[in-house]
């Protein structure tokens, strides 16, 4: 951000709090800064009209003022991506509050998070596709930021024998890596644990590109059944991130 003047940059309105009567404090995620916080005086009055752009989750090109102060304003927004499909499906809207609030926390202010600001976009869209249960494109988001991040655990072989786990073999999921049977024999019981086979399933999905994680639920309805798996494997993915 520059020291003061005029910038445009891509990004996402991750959340907004009301300013004053009529005010908006909206919080950005932007392309080469990162998090920002942006005022946006007059956003709920009409006077001032940003077309739907102060919206969260509202994806665009947003427009920002840097006064001598310091303080940062926006002017203006050019919309990309409304998500507007998202928005129809109660429980893709939770989850991308939770996605939103992850990333306040563990995100530093104006450190550029490009990667990560990408993931967050197409996972967004995954979202929104209807055949795609939201736990899977939970799963997906958070493991590509581990990934992207250097913190995620290699799945496909034991933390401590090296062992690769056969597809009916279950292993147990540990702040470390995974612990095969014999490894994590004294952890049974008191850990998330996973088949091969689920280990499989759950690695394709991380990647795999956004359209063709779309397709593959399309087209295999059986996939759905799964959601209770996705959703075990993101809360191991996000303890991650709490133990970094």
């Amino acid at each position: 951000m520059p020291r003061q003047g005029l910038m445009a940059a891509s990004g996402v309105v991750l959340a907004r709090t009301r300013m004053g009567e009529s005010g908006l404090w909206l919080t950005l995620f932007l392309k080469g800064e990162g998090l920002l916080r942006a005022s946006a005086p007059g956003a709920e009055s009409g006077h001032v009209r940003f077309g739907g752009g102060t919206e969260p989750f509202v994806w665009g090109t947003f427009q920002l003022h840097k006064g001598r102060a310091g303080g940062i304003c926006l002017s203006g927004v050019d919309i990309a991506d409304d998500m507007l499909p998202l928005r129809k499906r109660p429980r893709a809207l939770y989850m991308a509050v939770r996605w939103a609030r992850l990333i306040k926390r563990f995100l530093p202010s104006d450190y550029p998070a490009d990667t990560l600001l990408a993931n967050l976009y197409w996972n967004m869209r995954l979202l929104s596709a209807p055949s795609v249960p939201p736990a899977a494109a939970e799963w997906r988001f958070l493991w590509r930021w581990l990934e992207d991040w250097g913190l995620a655990p290699d799945l496909n072989r034991c933390a401590r024998c090296g062992r690769v786990p056969d597809v009916p073999d279950r292993v147990m999921w540990t702040e470390d890596g995974l612990l095969c049977a014999d490894c994590g024999q004294n952890t049974q019981g008191s850990r998330p644990s996973f088949t091969g086979k689920e280990l499989g399933l759950l690695l394709r999905t991380a990647a795999r590109d956004g359209e063709s994680v779309a397709r593959a639920f399309e087209k295999d309805e059986s996939l759905k059944k799964n959601e209770a798996l996705f959703a075990l494997a993101a809360r191991c993915a996000e303890g991650l991130l709490y133990e970094k």
